[in-house]
């Protein structure tokens, strides 16, 4: 094996009834068109297949098995084994997303073993948004299984539901068991435990492109949702230093915010933990000990835990995601 490198990945782009028109133009890329329009691209999955340097052909999951704490980093490692444990994607929704809820840790190998999905918390960093742009967070006041159940059946479950508006640079936190749901007119990257375990609650009554009304969850989301009102569902960033900013740090994971803004950053990565980085805006140079890379908006890059030191140059934001030492 050679020495360790930024490793770009194959996005992998999916369409959905809800999805919208900013996704190609976002990524600069061609949208031949379908029967949905494109909604999400996953820049950073264990499925994706690396397309540069040593390891290219091969998916993220076979190198994280391969290397173990090379990749991945020792807090990963001891956490979740060789699963790839991140997963970050951006998001087009020109119509609400269903309301959902995801399970946490424990649930998902109790209940879902064959899907090998972890528990799925989650953040998003909205990107763009129509004036006016809402996502659902949790209850407008305390709720019980049976109310909910009702709600549900009756088909008015929306009334009890909170509506936060949201804002470019808006950091929203999803904890596991959070009821959930992005609104219409909103572009947002998402980054999140590695898992695609949502459990549907309610979805207007629409259908899919085959005219079928899509599947609802209703006894799993029952069964993992917390039904208080919640706190606040924004969070305020924390300055670090200069051009770098705190927006998350949970127990899953931790993301930043890095604006070079004509300086030249001076970072390195931890042997605890691999790192994601996504430039939402501008061009951002990527320097390393092997080499550069320029990295354009929509740009994804996974950074082994034994990469160290690179730096960061340009006009622009990168978000920087990683697992965190708890």
């Amino acid at each position: 094996m050679n020495e360790p490198y930024p490793l770009l990945l194959e996005r992998r782009l999916s369409r959905r009834l809800w999805g919208g028109s900013q996704m190609a133009d976002y990524l600069g890329i061609e949208d031949a068109g379908g029967d949905e329009p494109l909604a999400e691209s996953w820049q950073v999955y264990e499925g994706n297949e690396i397309r540069n340097g040593e390891f290219a052909g091969r998916t993220l999951a076979e190198v994280a098995h391969a290397t173990g704490a090379w990749l991945l980093g020792t807090a990963s490692l001891s956490r979740y084994g060789t699963k790839v444990p991140l997963l970050a994607k951006f998001i087009d929704a020109a119509k609400p997303l269903s309301i959902q809820v995801h399970p946490d840790d424990e649930y998902a190998r109790r209940f879902e073993p064959t899907t090998g999905h972890l528990g799925k918390a989650e953040a998003w960093y909205i990107i763009s948004c129509a004036p006016g742009a809402q996502v659902v967070w949790g209850f407008q006041g305390e709720m019980s299984e049976g109310r909910v159940r009702q709600a549900v059946a009756d088909g008015d479950l929306e009334r009890y539901l909170k509506r936060v508006r949201v804002a470019p640079g808006d950091v929203i936190y999803n904890p596991v068991g959070t009821v959930h749901a992005i609104g219409a007119g909103i572009l947002l990257f998402e980054i999140q435990q590695a898992s695609d375990l949502t459990y549907r609650l309610y979805d207007y009554g629409r259908r899919d492109a085959q005219g079928r009304e899509r599947e609802l969850h209703l006894e799993q989301a029952l069964a993992v949702m917390n039904y208080d009102e919640g706190g606040m569902p924004k969070v305020m960033s924390l300055d670090i230093e200069v051009g770098r900013r705190l927006l998350v740090e949970s127990e899953h994971f931790g993301m930043e915010a890095v604006e070079p803004q004509g300086r030249r950053l001076r970072l390195g990565t931890s042997p605890a933990s691999l790192e994601i980085l996504t430039v939402t805006n501008g061009r951002i140079e990527l320097g390393h000990p092997t080499g550069a890379l320029e990295l354009a908006t929509g740009t994804s890059v996974v950074l082994p835990a034994a990469l160290g030191e690179y730096r960061l140059e340009g006009e622009g934001q990168i978000l920087r995601c990683y697992v965190p030492v708890v």
